[in-house]
């Protein structure tokens, strides 16, 4: 009998829950993570995405002294934005010219087409969504796989307890976020409703910014999202990804803006209306869900009337297709792992 393989040296890249700050992320690098080790990896380092790794000590020793470098492309890699850049140089960095190279759960949208050298030296790629595998594999040359967003890779939650009142969310675009709050308080009147972004504040620190500049932006977003708070009663910053998903679980309707909004609704089987991001993640879940379009209502049409006098429950061939789709991300995502960790 041969020895046992030694575990991978693995190190994370775009971890986007360093801090903690969004529980859709949150749950993504707890996949990411769970499903690495639990197949035997060592996760050696993690390297934050806003990080520019290309001129930090710390993060190049890390990559020198690992096998494997996992990059999270999650919802970064889109119109060539200068911190994708950074990830994408992975593939053309002397640090990495040894290296097992692995980009996952991406969305890959509208980028330059220098880019497609860099994804060619990947081993391993992986989209997140249909579109975005095209376009990955128009600039890797081969054909690339993808499966849904990986917080959707744990298969459904059980939908066991009653359900009562309606959830709003906020979204990366403040407009669509003071919408969605203005909305709130006028549903209020007719029926219970909270106000709970998918974050645990206003906005995320930066530590690789200058001291200085550091705290003075949080003293700013501390100003600012107190000022917030008292302006709307029914705000609550939650603490972590558990009690985001109890309180979607509890809600009988959930209206988002966000990306990951929509995909723990679908998890947790929560009717929902969401308004758009920004980029083409959301229609393009739509899509390969094979949701009802109808749930996408843009900011200025969404109402309480039109929230109030319309049944969002999920039709039966909804039904069926989110638990199609959830199994097969399930096991798309354990044959991505066990690849990863061969």
């Amino acid at each position: 009998m041969g020895l046992p393989m030694p575990p991978k040296n693995t190190v994370l890249m775009n971890h986007t829950d360093m801090l903690g700050h969004h529980f859709g992320c949150a749950r993504v690098m707890r996949m990411i993570e769970d499903g690495l080790t639990s197949r035997g990896c060592r996760i050696i380092g993690r390297i934050d995405g806003k990080e520019d790794w290309r001129s930090s000590p710390r993060a190049l020793a890390m990559l020198e002294h690992c096998d494997l470098i996992v990059i999270n492309g999650e919802g970064t890699l889109h119109h060539g934005r200068r911190k994708a850049t950074w990830l994408m140089e992975t593939g053309a960095h002397q640090v990495t010219r040894d290296k097992e190279l692995a980009l996952v759960n991406a969305l890959y949208q509208e980028n330059p087409p220098d880019w497609a050298v860099l994804l060619q030296r990947f081993r391993h790629l992986y989209a997140r969504d249909s579109r975005s595998a095209a376009a990955m594999s128009d600039h890797a040359g081969r054909q690339v796989a993808w499966m849904g967003d990986l917080s959707t890779s744990a298969g459904p939650i059980a939908d066991t307890q009653d359900r009562s009142g309606i959830l709003v969310g906020d979204s990366v675009r403040n407009s669509a976020t003071a919408a969605l709050a203005h909305l709130a308080n006028t549903l209020n009147r007719s029926e219970p409703t909270r106000i709970l972004p998918l974050t645990a504040s206003l906005r995320e620190d930066n530590p690789y910014r200058p001291r200085l500049a550091r705290m003075l932006r949080s003293w700013s977003v501390n100003i600012r999202q107190r000022l917030q708070e008292n302006r709307l009663p029914l705000l609550r910053y939650l603490t972590c990804e558990e009690e985001y998903v109890d309180a979607v679980r509890a809600c009988r309707l959930s209206i988002t803006g966000r990306f990951h909004g929509v995909c723990l609704n679908l998890v947790t089987g929560t009717p929902f209306i969401s308004v758009t991001s920004n980029s083409w993640k959301i229609e393009t879940l739509f899509q390969d869900v094979g949701l009802d379009s109808r749930r996408i209502v843009p900011q200025e049409k969404l109402s309480v009337d039109l929230v109030l006098g319309t049944d969002w429950s999920f039709s039966s061939t909804e039904r069926a297709n989110i638990s199609t789709f959830l199994a097969e991300t399930q096991r798309a995502a354990a044959a991505m792992f066990d690849a990863l960790a061969a």
